[in-house]
């Protein structure tokens, strides 16, 4: 095991004793995301329009999609999220994005590595480096895990297992509330982030999973040295849905209850990128939470953001790909509806390259 005798004592029962409650979970996120209606009611970016341009005067194939982040290059502003691991079809799942990512020059988020602390022999669930040993990979665990007894040291080992690029810490107090399992003691981890961000060899981000960041919670990521924030605004998947479909009639409820919790993305976005400008800060932003197409890529772009997160779209052409397709072309074909439409969106405002996005946005309609 990763952890030391001592460690092992101090750690949650949740933890220890019940992986095979962390497998069912895991098991039950793919199924319900593939068959149950789990996302928010609000389309996000609805309100953000891009200043049209009759005439852009260069071709349409000089269009420029190339994006710096963390350090590297992408062939365009998209980043897969984090959705699964730990499981023989989240394996699966995992592999199907991580050719496409590297086949697209773009990087890729896993599902949380919880599972891999106590059990190190799962690596092979969440490994995707012998299928796509270029991937840009990010690591992924929540930020309460500090508190239920995985140490900064356990990061560092799920890093070196995996060669892992970044390492991505979400926080999720809605989910950890109405999750059966729920780990809610979000005591002091502004403290230990900071001192994650301090010890770890990575760069690291903190994303959010669908209610969005706050100005004010931005300034104490800011504050504590983190490379990237991803808002994670709402306007896409539901966690509070998902995990309401999981629990009993109440936990159905407040699922429900609190579906359209949170700012949506772009309200997120630009409350983050206007406090960034303010604190002239070099932390790189993400936006994900209802990402369907590049025309949302390109608003996003526009409004400050240095990536885009795309989950359901990808994940729902991997596990449920058109007749006659398999699950890789499947997301490599919706990749390619990304990446033609951002382009029309980009060359019809004028765009050659991504920089000149944030002179076309028309803030008079926001």
């Amino acid at each position: 095991m990763y952890l030391g005798s001592q460690n092992q004592k101090n750690l949650s029962q949740t933890i220890l004793d019940t992986p095979e409650r962390t497998v069912a979970r895991k098991n039950d996120h793919i199924r319900i995301c593939a068959t149950e209606d789990v996302e928010s009611k609000e389309e996000p970016f609805s309100s953000i329009e891009l200043i049209p341009e009759a005439l852009p005067e260069f071709d349409f194939q000089d269009v420029k999609l190339e994006q710096n982040f963390l350090g590297k290059q992408f062939a365009m502003p998209i980043l897969i999220t984090g959705m699964t691991g730990g499981i023989e079809r989240g394996q699966e799942i995992n592999q199907i994005l991580a050719i496409a990512a590297v086949k697209n020059g773009i990087p890729m988020g896993l599902g949380s590595q919880k599972i891999m602390v106590t059990r190190p022999e799962l690596k092979r669930l969440f490994d995707v480096r012998k299928q796509a040993p270029n991937t840009f990979l990010i690591g992924n665990i929540g930020v309460v895990n500090f508190n239920y007894g995985i140490t900064i040291e356990d990061i560092q080992r799920l890093v070196d297992s995996l060669e892992l690029d970044a390492f991505a810490f979400h926080i999720n107090a809605l989910q950890e509330c109405i999750q059966p399992e729920g780990e809610r003691n979000f005591s002091g981890l502004l403290y230990l982030l900071e001192q994650a961000v301090k010890k770890l060899s990575i760069p690291i981000m903190v994303k959010e999973v669908g209610s969005g960041i706050s100005a004010a919670t931005f300034r104490k990521l800011v504050n504590c040295g983190v490379a990237a924030v991803d808002v994670g605004g709402r306007g896409g998947t539901s966690w509070s849905a998902i995990e309401g479909f999981r629990g009993d009639r109440e936990s159905y409820r407040l699922g429900q209850l609190f579906r359209n919790w949170g700012l949506l993305t772009d309200q997120s976005l630009q409350a983050c990128a206007e406090e960034k400008r303010r604190l002239e800060s070099a932390v790189e932003l993400v936006a994900t939470g209802g990402i369907r197409n590049g025309l949302q890529v390109t608003k996003a772009v526009s409004l400050g953001a240095q990536m885009v997160g795309v989950g359901m779209p990808l994940f729902k052409a991997a596990v449920n790909p058109p007749p006659g397709m398999t699950g890789l072309e499947a997301v490599e074909k919706e990749l390619s509806f990304f990446q033609r439409s951002l382009t029309i969106a980009m060359f019809c405002s004028g765009a050659q390259k991504l920089s000149n996005l944030e002179s076309r946005v028309n803030f008079n309609t926001v």
